[in-house]
C-alpha cells in the first residue's frame, strides 16, 4: 500500500543539499505545477516542468550524498576518538598526582613523630647548653680562686718587700751611725799614727 503524498512547499537550494535526494522529490518537481493564479504570473513563467530523473543519475547522487556524510561522519568519529583519548589522559594524569599528593601528605603520626624528635633534640640541646654552662661557671670559679690566690700571693709579697725595704733603710742608719761613732775613733788614731 502506498502512502498518499502530500503538497509541500518548494525547499530552498540550502535545504536540499543537505538531504538526500529521493524520488518522491524528484516527482513532486514534475508534479507540481504552479497553481493558476490570475494574481502571480511571473511563477508561471519560471516553473517548467522537468522530465523525471534518470534512477542511475539518483542513485549516483545518493551514493554522492552518502560518500560527503560519511566523510563528515568519519570526521567526527576522529574528532571524538581524539577528545576521549585525551580526556583519558587527563583522567591519568589526574589519578597518578592524586596518588603521589597522598603518598607524599604527612599523615598524623609522622607529625607526632616530627614534634617527638625535636622535643628530644630540644632537650638533649638545652641538657648539653646546661653542662657547658655548669662547665664554663667551675672553670670561672677555679680562675677566680687562682686569681685571688696570685693578688694575695702578690699582697704578701709587697708586704715583705716593705719589711725588707724597712730592714735595709734600718740596717743603712745603722752602718751610717756605726760609721759615724766608729770613725771619729779612727780619725783620731789615724792622725796619731802617721
Amino acid at each position: 500500500m502506498r502512502r498518499p503524498r502530500l503538497p509541500f512547499a518548494r525547499r530552498s537550494k540550502r535545504s536540499a543539499e543537505g538531504s538526500p535526494p529521493s524520488s518522491s522529490t524528484a516527482e513532486k518537481a514534475t508534479a507540481e505545477k504552479p497553481s493558476a493564479t490570475p494574481t502571480s504570473p511571473a511563477p508561471e513563467a519560471s516553473a517548467t516542468p522537468q522530465a523525471p530523473a534518470d534512477p542511475h543519475e539518483r542513485i549516483d547522487g545518493l551514493r554522492a550524498w552518502v560518500a560527503q556524510v560519511d566523510r563528515k561522519l568519519g570526521v567526527r568519529t576522529y574528532v571524538g576518538a581524539a577528545i576521549a583519548v585525551l580526556a583519558l589522559a587527563a583522567a591519568a594524569v589526574g589519578l597518578v598526582l592524586t596518588l603521589s599528593l597522598k603518598q607524599d601528605a604527612a599523615t598524623d603520626d609522622d607529625v607526632q613523630s616530627l614534634r617527638d624528635q625535636i622535643s628530644a633534640v630540644e632537650q638533649s640541646a638545652s641538657q648539653a647548653a646546661q653542662e657547658d654552662v655548669q662547665a664554663l661557671d667551675r672553670r670561672l670559679t677555679k680562675l677566680d680562686t687562682e686569681v685571688n690566690r696570685i693578688s694575695a700571693g702578690q699582697t704578701t709579697t709587697r708586704r715583705e718587700l716593705n719589711v725588707v725595704q724597712d730592714d735595709i733603710k734600718e740596717l743603712r742608719s745603722q752602718v751610717s751611725q756605726a760609721r759615724s761613732s766608729s770613725g771619729g775613733g779612727s780619725q783620731g788614731s789615724q792622725a796619731s799614727g802617721p
